[in-house]
């Protein structure tokens, strides 16, 4: 059930939604940045929840900002629990 919502939800997501959040949350991203990340929740969210987040994250480590580097870690640890 839980899959099924987020696999909705990534269905109409855009890069739009991620400007915004970004914005509210004070967090500077580049448009090449946040195409990285449109791409990556776009491509590969089911992969993302299935495997290792940080080993699949690291590969972005020199492609992001810092802040949006740590920002990203944060987020996920602190809803990955509502998605188990």
């Amino acid at each position: 059930m839980r899959k099924e919502i987020i696999k909705n939800y990534i269905d109409n997501l855009t890069k739009d939604d991620i400007v915004n959040y970004l914005s509210k949350e004070c967090v500077v991203a580049s448009d090449k940045e946040i195409d990285m990340l449109y791409n990556a929740i776009k491509n590969d969210y089911e992969f993302i929840l299935e495997s290792d987040f940080m080993s699949y994250i690291s590969r972005y480590k020199l492609e992001f900002n810092e802040g949006l580097y740590k920002t990203i870690i944060e987020k996920y640890n602190k809803y990955k629990k509502f998605i188990d």
